[in-house]
């Protein structure tokens, strides 16, 4: 009953606002103080902070951190942001709206926890936004004797090592679980990167903990020569008639071959029977192939830029950066496209964001649209939220949607709106689904002579410099859903008259060309607009053709249209794409609590593995492996030291784990393609069984034990056979070729699984029938 009556929003800020009454009043004693004085108070408190911290010394430091912040940065913070950030330091999940001050508010609680010892990690939406904000809050840190590091993608061992040895690191979360993924792969300490995950302050954590949460960090290595076949089965592919040799499903989640088809691809390789099991590398790589040609579609999955993929993030509408379709798709999708198939690597390793976050003793986050993620927050995490209400009322003005038949008549509805508004000066951001939408917007409105910039994933290099002009007077912004999140959209563009001219007109405007399936992505382009109680509104504009209507059904709904497509009933519609969110939302954390489940038992299993090599790499856990290899080590020993024996032993053990784990992981896939996934996520979630788990955990670990068992033959095996002279182990030998070149990437949702497939499809045929 408890857990029933507990709910996922903290609403109480007593205690918070209690503590800073104690800020205030600490506070005003700084002010009269000179620097020097300051310095030496700060000193003092120094020598009484060891944790756990008192609220009498926590109240200090973040009145220390406000007068000094007011000193060095010319910034106060406000009491929206001191509570926000006493919220931080108590493990919360902070709901603050957009243009409140994000980055400043958490600049006290990372000083806390710093002070205290701990190492904290700042984990940030993009590399940008990391590079941004330690840049700008550098000064505040080096203040209190701390130092600051910065992570980038593409930075060398050496510079991420010097970065993480810092008190407070600014980075991404997915470059921090690359780094975690290679500190489990080196043979020597010294080669390890990351110094400890202790705390985790998360901005925009929906993004982090939500929407990427269970995507794989992947690092591969033993490269590979793709299928030398992929050109000419993508050649085949485009020469099929898309209606007799293919159909695909009523979602267009699946498409399959027909027996029209299957004969033509039988006649162009020379096979009697393309099922035959003989024929299945080339069954693979048609449907592949199939499934890229006919299911992804340029400048909406994906784009071709710098003369390779790059898939788009179906929630920001960014490139997704080291990003790749699994299972051979990314190389069908290079064919397909002309381009220079790449080699696959072998997966050496690999987690979730879900997984890597729960490797923190402590996290906490902040975002503008925590409130409808809570449950989840809650369920996933064990992370409370808490809303902190904004410093200055919003006004901004929702207006209903309007509503039309089709995309065409709803496109021209939009441009005719975008015209009237810019002639009376108010800027305009219109949020669009994917690239080929908004270049296609853009086009439009050129056309008709409206002056407007575009972003989008080709040219998201400038996202910042574009976003930040957006509130200009008079000024149109094409952009992909969730483009230039984190940065301030001034309204007319940091000049005062402006300014007032601008908010006289209204604000910025925000339109949306469609509905996402999530409220919360709704409400995160909403929020673009009526920062810090400046004036502002939004609209969304939507077509009974959206991909949402595909599968929502538009029966009954096209009474009352007007001779421009608009529908009169418009909020029944809204009422209708409302229920359908919350129903999907509800769907969408049923599968992913599901699809952890499974996860979690690899990661149990990786744990125990990665412990076994940590001994090896930093203890003596090889010893128990050297009564195995007497015979060898006694005839080595005349020639070698003990010290090299004991590091050439070492070294073979860990190769060994490395070599066993991935053979392991290609295990767990067949294991999951021979179990009904879609039953399991059905039945556990809908009717109450899960027979299909059971049977994958029997089977999960039925394998790692027999790992286990084949590690101690695999070392003896290695150790005997491997070159070892008076320098020990070769660096050139094939024992770390495995590791030698790897990379890392995101392993994308695969679009054709089964599980997400069938799921969505149940979850759709449901909402049909209410």
């Amino acid at each position: 009953m408890a857990k029933l009556q507990r709910s996922p929003i903290e609403h109480d800020l007593k205690p918070f606002k209690k503590t800073l009454a104690q800020i205030d009043s600490f506070a005003a004693s700084l002010k009269s103080l000179c620097d020097d004085e300051l310095r030496a108070q700060l000193q003092s408190l120094f020598s009484v902070i060891s944790p756990p911290m008192n609220s009498d010394t926590k109240a200090k430091i973040f009145a220390f951190v406000a007068e000094a912040s007011n000193r060095l940065l010319g910034m106060r913070p406000f009491d929206s942001q001191m509570l926000a950030g006493l919220a931080l330091h108590d493990g919360f999940i902070v709901d603050m709206q957009t243009g409140e001050g994000k980055t400043l508010a958490a600049a006290a609680p990372v000083i806390a926890n710093a002070l205290a010892g701990h190492k904290v990690h700042v984990l940030t939406f993009n590399d940008y936004l990391a590079k941004r904000d330690s840049h700008f809050l550098q000064p505040l840190y080096q203040f209190f004797g701390l130092s600051v590091g910065m992570i980038q993608a593409g930075m060398s061992g050496e510079q991420r090592k010097k970065a993480h040895a810092c008190d407070i690191v600014y980075t991404t979360a997915r470059e921090v679980g690359f780094d975690y993924l290679r500190d489990q792969l080196v043979h020597y300490t010294q080669q390890k990167v990351l110094s400890g995950l202790d705390v985790a302050i998360v901005d925009e954590a929906d993004s982090i903990l939500i929407d990427e949460a269970r995507i794989p960090l992947v690092i591969s290595g033993d490269i590979h020569q793709s299928n030398d076949q992929l050109t000419h089965i993508a050649t085949v592919i485009k020469q099929l008639d898309k209606t007799n040799d293919y159909a695909t499903d009523e979602l267009s989640t699946s498409v399959h071959l027909t027996e029209s088809g299957s004969r033509k691809i039988e006649q162009q390789f020379g096979c009697k029977n393309l099922f035959d099991i003989d024929n299945l590398p080339l069954l693979t790589s048609v449907n592949l192939a199939l499934h890229v040609e006919v299911l992804l579609v340029k400048d909406i999955d994906y784009i071709v830029k710098d003369n390779s993929i790059k898939l788009i993030d179906e929630f920001t509408g960014r490139i997704a950066e080291k990003r790749r379709w699994p299972d051979g798709m990314q190389s069908a999708l290079e064919s397909k496209e002309g381009l220079p198939v790449k080699r696959e690597g072998q997966t050496l390793g690999s987690i979730t964001l879900q997984h890597l976050m729960c490797l923190f003793n402590k996290v906490s986050g902040m975002t503008g649209t925590a409130v409808l993620a809570a449950q989840e927050f809650d369920q996933l995490y064990q992370l409370k939220t808490c809303i902190i209400p904004p410093r200055k009322p919003c006004i901004r003005i929702d207006k209903p949607d309007r509503v039309f038949s089709t995309k065409a008549e709803k496109t021209i509805a939009i441009c005719n709106e975008i015209a009237s508004i810019q002639r009376t000066g108010q800027p305009v951001l219109v949020g669009t689904s994917n690239v080929r939408e908004s270049e296609n917007l853009y086009a439009l409105l050129v056309e008709k002579g409206i002056e407007c910039c575009l972003l989008n994933a080709k040219n998201d290099e400038q996202e910042a410099q574009i976003v930040a002009q957006a509130g200009a007077l008079g000024a149109v912004t094409i952009c992909t859903n969730l483009a230039g999140r984190g940065t301030d959209i001034l309204l007319g563009a940091k000049d005062t008259a402006r300014n007032l001219q601008v908010k006289k007109a209204g604000g910025l405007h925000i339109i949306g060309t469609s509905r996402f399936e999530s409220r919360r992505i709704d409400d995160q382009l909403r929020g673009r607009a009526a920062r810090q109680g400046d004036p502002g509104s939004s609209q969304y504009f939507v077509s009974l053709e959206d991909k949402l209507f595909n599968h929502l059904g538009g029966d009954g709904l096209l009474s009352g249209k007007s001779d421009t497509g608009e529908l009169v009933s418009s909020a029944r519609i809204s009422k209708k794409i409302a229920h359908g969110q919350r129903v999907l939302e509800g769907a969408n954390l049923d599968r992913r609590k599901a699809l952890y489940k499974y996860s979690d038992l690899v990661e149990q299993q990786r744990q125990v593995i990665h412990q076994l090599r940590d001994e090896i790499l930093l203890g003596d856990g090889a010893h128990q492996f050297k009564s195995k290899v007497t015979r060898r080590w006694q005839s080595l020993s005349t020639v070698v030291s003990d010290d090299k024996l004991n590091e050439a032993l070492n070294i073979v053990v860990m190769h060994a784990i490395d070599k066993i784990w991935v053979q392991h992981l290609s295990e767990i896939d067949y294991i999951k393609e021979g179990i009904n996934l879609v039953e399991a996520v059905g039945t556990s979630f809908m009717r109450g069984g899960n027979e299909p788990y059971h049977v994958f955990v029997q089977q999960a670990q039925q394998v790692f034990e027999q790992l286990l068992a084949e590690l101690k033959a695999a070392v003896v095996d290695l150790f005997n056979n491997v070159a070892i002279d008076e320098n020990g182990i070769d660096p050139n030998s094939e024992l770390f070729a495995m590791t030698k070149s790897t990379s890392s990437y995101v392993l994308a949702d695969n679009p054709f699984d089964a599980v997400d497939k069938r799921f969505i499809a149940s979850i759709w045929k449901k909402l049909r029938l209410r």
